[in-house]
């Protein structure tokens, strides 16, 4: 199969009904990185967690990442799936919201995220025995944290660019 930018900016359309930003950045600077971000999170929309979860999932990695641009976009998602403005405002905040399901799912987010950096060794095996969330779950929030991180880092380097032009003057 040829990858290329019109098959990735076909497959965006089918999946978003327009081509996102971050996704012509990456196309403009790799085709095989936008067309791997667009196959995984199309793949993800078969995952077992609803809508608002992996949205609520992807707020939280994106806040983890610091990504200003994704914090935004998945703030208006979450809100356009019913989640209250109290329970957004609790994940910007890094907080429990009203929803006991959504908060292990976060906190189970946040403990893969950094289950590699010696913050919460062994923590995610302990969670997702004592709160029961299927490894399956656990999983799917691992590849939304893969996918996630790649626009989250797009974004940053992008933002970083445009930072360096604009103080250079």
């Amino acid at each position: 199969m040829n990858i290329t930018k019109e098959l990735v900016y076909t497959l965006s359309t089918e999946s978003y009904g327009m081509i996102p930003g971050v996704v012509k950045e990456m196309a403009e600077r790799s085709v095989p990185l936008a067309y791997l971000y667009l196959q995984g999170t199309q793949s993800m929309e078969q995952s077992s967690l609803s809508d608002l979860e992996i949205n609520a999932i992807e707020l939280k990695i994106s806040i983890l990442n610091k990504c200003e641009s994704c914090i935004k976009g998945h703030t208006f998602l979450v809100k356009k799936a019913g989640l209250s403005e109290d329970d957004v405002q609790a994940i910007l905040r890094q907080e429990d919201t009203s929803l006991g399901r959504l908060n292990k799912l976060l906190k189970a987010a946040e403990y893969i995220y950094y289950s590699g950096n010696d913050i919460y060794p062994d923590l995610v095996l302990d969670y997702f025995e004592d709160e029961e969330v299927k490894e399956q779950e656990l999983f799917e929030i691992i590849g939304l944290i893969s996918l996630k991180t790649v626009s989250n880092y797009v974004n940053n380097y992008l933002a970083s660019i445009k930072r360096k032009q604009q103080i250079s003057r």
